[in-house]
Order: C-alpha cells, then structure tokens, then sequence
C-alpha cells in the first residue's frame, strides 16, 4: 500500500475528530449559558420577592409607628393654649378666633368623622388580606354569600408601592413638579393605602418648596382630615403651623404649634414646633 492514501486517511479521521469535540465543546458552551441564564432569572427573582419584603415590612413600621403615637393620647378636649403676643403682633382679637380655622382637638375628631374614638390600633389598608402574598401566587375569589354588585377589585400592593416609590425618587433628587404630579396621582387611585397620609404630607411639602402656600395647606390639612390616626399627624400639624405663618396669619400658625407641643409632646415634630415658638422667628 502506497503510504499517501494512509496518511489521508489518518489525516481526515483527525480532522473528523477535532471538529466533533468543537461541536461537543460548543454544544456544552450553549448548556452552560442557558443555565447561568436560569441562574441570573432565580437571582433577580429573590432580590425582587426581598424587595417585596422590605416594602412590606415598612408599611408594617408605618402602622406600629402610628399605633404608639396615638395609644392613650387622644385626650378628652384639648386645652386652649395662648401665647402672649408681641408688642409688634397683638395677636387675633376673640372676633377673629372665633372665626379663625385652627385646629383644634374637636376639628381633629370632626375631621375624622364627627365621633370621638379610644386610641387604638389603626385599621389595616384594605388590601392588607393580600400582602402577605405579593408575587408569589394569584389571591383566589373570596367566599361567603354573593354580593348585588361585586366590589371593584382592589389595585396590586406591589404597583401602588411602585408608584410611590418613583414619585418619592423624584422628590430626592429635586424634582418637586414631577414628584408633585406622582404624589397627586398616587393619592388619587390609592385613597386607602397605607402610604396615602405619607404622599399627601410629602405633596403639600413640595407645594411649600414652591411656595405654593394655599395648596400645601390643602394637603397638610387633608392629612388630618383623611388619616386622623396616621403617623403623620405631627407632621402635617408642624407644617400648617408653619405654611399659616407664611401666608401672613403668624398668629394663627403660633396657636397651631402650640396645639401640637400640647398634643405629642414627645415627637421630633412637637420638639421643632416648641423651638419656633421660643424663638417667635420665622418658621
């Protein structure tokens, strides 16, 4: 046998067999992609489900928050507190505070439905039955007996937290119109949520930065009247006391502080409030 059609031979089977384990190595290129695919799919699942989590758990906070502010200090009527003037304010006359619109602690059980109520745990959201299971399973139908009308089915938990949290990133990063806007809407399809008392305070105080007193005013004062057990009471009343101040009624705002020093004398926002009052400077 001639040795050229041997060392063909020999030379195709090489060949042959090199391109085999290249098919071999490439096919297993492609398995080991598919699953680092997979692997990256469950990761960024956990970190979402642990989002979830965390979402949840400071709705819970907010809640327990609001619960400790208001255990045993609703009291049976707020005293009047009155400051003494300054020679250049003299204060409202007994006219004007019969007309002023201060808050007092009747306005905050009429605001909150014209019934006073024992301090007490804050009602759940609505959607609380379903936070327990965002992301993981759809929440089946509700038994028991069959309404007339079957009632609009509640928003997801996780896209109201969304969106608040995107108008809330805006109002980090300076952009009160857009965080403004974000706040408004969230509020508006969300009445009941357990962040609804929050984007209301946080849209009166981007109406403040801008000043735009008459609108924050609107806001602070619909935190009290929407969300009279929320946890941002003190807040919102610290900010009517400080926005009736800028629309040139100092008196009136003075009064409103007082109120709140006299009402949750242990909150950061009570604590402002007295400082402003020692001072008697612009709030």
């Amino acid at each position: 046998m001639r040795p050229a059609p041997i060392v063909a031979f020999a030379l195709g089977a090489l060949l042959a067999g090199c391109g085999g384990a290249q098919q071999q190595t490439e096919r297993r290129l492609g398995e080991l992609g598919t699953e680092l695919k997979l692997l990256r799919d469950a990761v960024e699942g956990q970190n979402r489900r642990l989002e979830d989590m965390r979402d949840r758990l400071q709705l819970v906070e907010d809640q327990l928050e609001a619960q400790a502010l208001h255990r045993g200090r609703v009291p049976q009527r707020l005293p009047v507190v009155r400051l003494a003037p300054r020679d250049e304010d003299p204060g409202p006359t007994a006219e004007e505070i019969a007309g002023a619109t201060t808050i007092t602690q009747d306005d905050l059980y009429a605001l909150g439905g014209g019934a006073r109520s024992p301090g007490g745990p804050v009602e759940p959201p609505p959607n609380a039955a379903h936070a327990g299971n965002i992301g993981v399973t759809p929440v089946p139908g509700g038994g028991g007996a069959p309404s007339a009308v079957a009632p609009a089915p509640l928003p997801p938990v996780d896209d109201a937290i969304a969106q608040y949290k995107a108008a809330y990133s805006a109002y980090q990063q300076g952009d009160l119109s857009a965080a403004a806007h974000g706040f408004g809407d969230f509020v508006a399809r969300y009445p009941k949520h357990g962040y609804a008392d929050n984007a209301l305070f946080l849209l009166g105080d981007c109406r403040f930065q801008r000043a735009e007193y008459a609108g924050a005013l609107e806001a602070f004062r619909t935190v009290l009247s929407e969300h009279p057990t929320g946890n941002k009471v003190p807040d919102a009343l610290l900010m009517i006391g400080r926005t009736l101040q800028r629309l040139g009624r100092p008196a009136e705002g003075r009064e409103t502080l007082a109120r709140l020093v006299a009402m949750y004398p242990d909150t950061d926002a009570a604590q402002r409030a007295a400082s402003a009052l020692g001072g008697q400077g612009r709030m």
